[in-house]
């Protein structure tokens, strides 16, 4: 480091060298060094937020789209404080952030009354321990290079997820050593594998089966997973769901079975569970009534499980419930899964008669994902003569299906994987992970900010419930500040549609009236005016819509707006209250 540099230089140094392109934030005292030292290098590049919160989910959403983390700057106790519940989806969803926070002053002779102190914890990554990988309080420049080197390693390691540093404010204005940082930089730990001999296993497992099913959920977060998946189906031509933690299989496909899991899950010898969130709810078919499950694995049906997932649990947090199964592979899918695709394509080549079986399964799987296909994908009509959510989801991909386009987020009952040709590796980011209201647009956000990044043409699609878009709805002028291309659908049903669905649920199961279900849950009496609240933060808006003949231009000329002038749009669609199954 020249003389002259400060704490802060340094660690913007470190950044830029661990390739981090983008640090957002909500300013704070605590790291005005490192603001300015930002300001000063202009790379990283700041983004600008709201709130704390909100700059943790485009950094989760950006880590969703690029694959890579971006990093956070939260401002001491208070700002890690609004910033935990956006942590909390970041470690459940697997994304890789490199949270930074302002701490400090640790030195109590150096606190200013008051404001320091309150301010200041003994220990301030206590408020996130529980829902990061790993935490530091570097007490030295020296040693901040190997504490960010660990940082960074953990958040990537797999399962990837947010790390945290907090450095002292007097750390970052002291003038800097003169540190060699030599070759510095990323430093990535190989990830974890299962035996040879368990993934053979697993493969005579699937290879001697006669009702194979495949159940698929964080798969799709690599692409040499996606594709491996893609490989092992068709090699033995085995039914897929897609549980919709990432965009797994491409739709329409022959073996896409993704519409009937409980179906295939009851018809099935052998299930293997890849990158489950929860693989008791995903061989199960839910009782939201009276909060039970029953398990659809038939007697005799064997169960193979690939997952990380028994690497965070924690005294804080479990995933899921204990698993058993026949192989219980702790593997991550992105080299695992490559390796049993070899094995059952090898298999398939060297077994005579394999080959023949397998095509007859093809046959009849594919004319029964024929009829699937064509029935599922049939929009439902509104019933009051408003607009459905099917029409909805269907209007919304005629209105960007002939450019390049991505899911940011939808939480949207299954309508986009049914209405939507989901077909590219990472067409379809997932949700949020915690299921926290609030990560739509942020997370949204950092998808577009990623495509801005590359300079290409792709919309970002935000198909965002209005419940959750009042979680974090200052969002939209960080949208609006960096000018990213995003295209914001706001499925107004003018309630908390989910909790609907369950107070109608203790209505009918309690013989109450009705209409007090509505009670506490609709957002109405004033009707909010989704697109007012766009406008006055300098994102273009339409709506709200409430016709059916209206959509289609509406949501054309928004698309064109985003593709072409590459800038945010928001467009507020009225929409039934919901139907099916809620959280």
């Amino acid at each position: 480091m020249e003389q002259g540099h400060y704490g802060s230089d340094l660690l913007v140094e470190l950044l830029r060298r661990l390739g981090i392109r983008y640090v957002a934030a909500n300013p704070g005292a605590s790291f005005r060094g490192l603001h300015d030292s930002l300001s000063r290098a202009g790379d990283p590049e700041l983004v600008m937020t709201l709130h704390e919160g909100v700059a943790v989910a485009v950094a989760h959403g950006y880590a969703k789209a690029a694959g890579k983390p971006m990093a956070t700057a939260l401002h001491n106790l208070v700002g890690l404080q609004h910033a935990s519940m956006a942590t909390f989806n970041a470690f459940a969803d697997h994304a890789p952030i490199l949270m930074l926070g302002g701490s400090g002053p640790a030195d109590h002779a150096r606190r200013r009354p008051w404001i320091d102190w309150v301010h200041t914890a003994n220990q301030q990554a206590l408020v996130v321990r529980d829902v990061v990988k790993w935490d530091a309080q570097p007490a030295s420049l020296e040693s901040l290079p190997d504490v960010m080197l660990r940082a960074h390693q953990l958040a990537m390691l797999q399962p990837q997820g947010p790390t945290y540093v907090a450095m002292d404010a007097l750390l970052q204005e002291l003038p800097a050593p003169e540190i060699d940082l030599g070759d510095w930089g990323p430093s990535p730990i190989a990830s974890p594998t299962a035996a040879p001999a368990r993934l053979e296993a697993v493969a005579d497992l699937l290879v001697g089966a006669e009702h194979p099913v495949i159940l698929a959920d964080y798969v799709g977060r690599s692409r040499a997973g996606h594709d491996a998946l893609l490989r092992l189906a068709e090699a033995l031509a085995i039914p897929v769901v897609d549980l919709g933690g990432r965009h797994n299989f491409p739709t329409g496909h022959w073996a896409d079975c993704s519409a009937e899991r409980h179906a295939q899950v009851e018809q099935a010898d052998v299930v293997l569970a890849l990158d489950c969130r929860d693989v008791r709810w995903a061989i199960s078919r839910v009782d939201h009534d009276g909060r039970d499950h029953d398990v659809l694995l038939r007697p005799g049906a064997t169960l193979a499980v690939m997952t990380l997932n028994e690497v965070k649990h924690t005294g804080f947090l479990d995933l899921e419930p204990v698993i058993t199964a026949a192989e219980h592979l702790l593997a991550d899918t992105a080299i695992a899964l490559p390796v049993l695709a070899d094995l059952v394509e090898d298999a398939v080549a060297a077994r005579q008669g394999l080959t023949a079986k397998v095509a007859a399964r093809r046959e009849r799987l594919t004319g029964h994902t024929d009829d699937l296909h064509a029935r599922t994908r049939v929009p439902v009509e509104s019933t009051t003569g408003g607009i459905s959510e099917g029409v909805l989801a269907h209007r919304a991909f005629e209105a960007v299906r002939e450019g390049p386009w991505q899911i940011g987020f939808n939480m949207f009952r299954g309508w986009p994987r049914r209405m939507w040709d989901m077909v590219e590796f990472n067409c379809h980011l997932g949700g949020s992970g915690g299921a926290g209201l609030g990560f739509g647009v942020p997370g949204s956000i950092g998808a577009a900010l990623h495509h801005a990044e590359l300079g290409d043409d792709t919309i970002v699609m935000d198909l965002q419930p209005d419940g959750d878009l009042l979680y974090s709805a200052q969002a939209l002028w960080t949208a609006a500040h960096h000018n990213l291309p995003l295209l914001v659908v706001v499925v107004s049903n003018r309630s908390y549609g989910a909790d609907w669905l369950h107070q109608m649920r203790m209505v009918s199961a309690r013989g109450g009236d009705p209409e007090l279900a509505r009670h506490g849950i609709d957002l109405t009496g004033p009707v909010i005016d989704h697109a007012a609240l766009a406008r006055s933060q300098g994102v273009e808006a339409f709506g709200p819509v409430t016709e059916r003949a209206a959509l289609d231009g509406v949501l054309t000329r928004a698309a064109s707006i985003v593709r072409d002038e590459r800038r945010p749009v928001l467009v507020d669609v009225v929409v039934d209250l919901p139907t099916g199954s809620g959280i």
